[in-house]
């Protein structure tokens, strides 16, 4: 008998998960231009369970910035830590970023203290905006955003929100108005005989943010296609509990009636 209770638990849990959405670029990459597909997307999400995350990367990368930790520490950290599907993965993001930073030499000194701040969607829902670090360069306040993906497959559309709620939430908090970002990326490239990831950098002011309206926009189709990925997943859950209610009200078939079957 299939498992009806525990598979309308696990379609509960998800359901769940509509109203706490991923942070700033997690978000931003399930918003479309259409409710449809913004829906169908939000539900890939919901039901989706990632075999692996980047935190153990996000740390030892944070550490970088902010203690100068060597690559040999960081590598062997990742290599203890998180599910072992996810430590390649993990890996390369470290050692790309390192490489990034030869050039680029973050400051060790005096890193920020702060706080997660929040882009709200409705009343009920907000996004979560947070830097990987804080540092001070030449006078300034330097917010370090990273996202791990090994591909970067947002469009304009979506470059410009993540932008946009990056600034609205955070960049446009007192200490960071006059404030220079950066936003990282390492995606893979392929168009090498050993395909390696190469960083892909944002600053402030590279996308232009979306108008008011823009962004009402992407609300209002985030808030249309949220209510029809709930309608999908409610809809599962009521068929799920039917066919429950039919298993349990079918007669049941005893050893007698099946031995039957086989007589002459």
């Amino acid at each position: 008998m299939i498992d009806h209770q525990s598979k309308i638990s696990r379609l509960s849990k998800v359901l769940r998960k509509l109203d706490r959405p991923p942070a700033g670029p997690n978000w931003v990459r399930f918003i479309f231009d259409d409710p449809i597909r913004t829906a169908k997307a939000i539900v890939r999400f919901a039901k989706g369970q990632p075999q692996f995350n980047y935190q153990p990367a996000y740390v030892v990368i944070r550490d970088r910035i902010e203690l100068g930790i060597a690559l040999e520490t960081a590598l062997r950290s990742v290599a203890m830590k998180g599910p072992p599907s996810g430590r390649t993965q993990n890996r390369e993001l470290v050692e790309a970023f390192f490489e990034y930073d030869l050039e680029r030499k973050y400051s060790s000194s005096n890193p920020i203290v702060f706080e997660k701040e929040f882009f709200r969607v409705s009343r009920d829902v907000v996004i979560p905006i947070a830097p990987l670090s804080i540092i001070r360069e030449r006078g300034l306040f330097v917010p370090i955003f990273v996202c791990g993906w090994n591909s970067n497959p947002l469009s304009r559309i979506q470059r410009r929100l993540l932008m946009t709620i990056y600034e609205d939430a955070f960049l446009s908090l007192t200490d960071y108005q006059n404030s220079p970002a950066e936003v990282l990326f390492f995606p893979k490239i392929d168009d090498e005989e050993e395909p390696r990831r190469e960083p892909e950098v944002w600053h402030r002011g590279d996308y232009e943010l979306l108008s008011k309206r823009e962004l009402d926009e992407c609300v209002e189709v985030f808030v249309l296609a949220r209510d029809q990925a709930r309608e999908v997943l409610l809809a599962e859950i009521d068929q799920m509990r039917k066919q429950a209610e039919a298993e349990k009200s079918a007669p049941v078939t005893s050893p007698e009636d099946q031995s039957d079957l086989f007589k002459k």
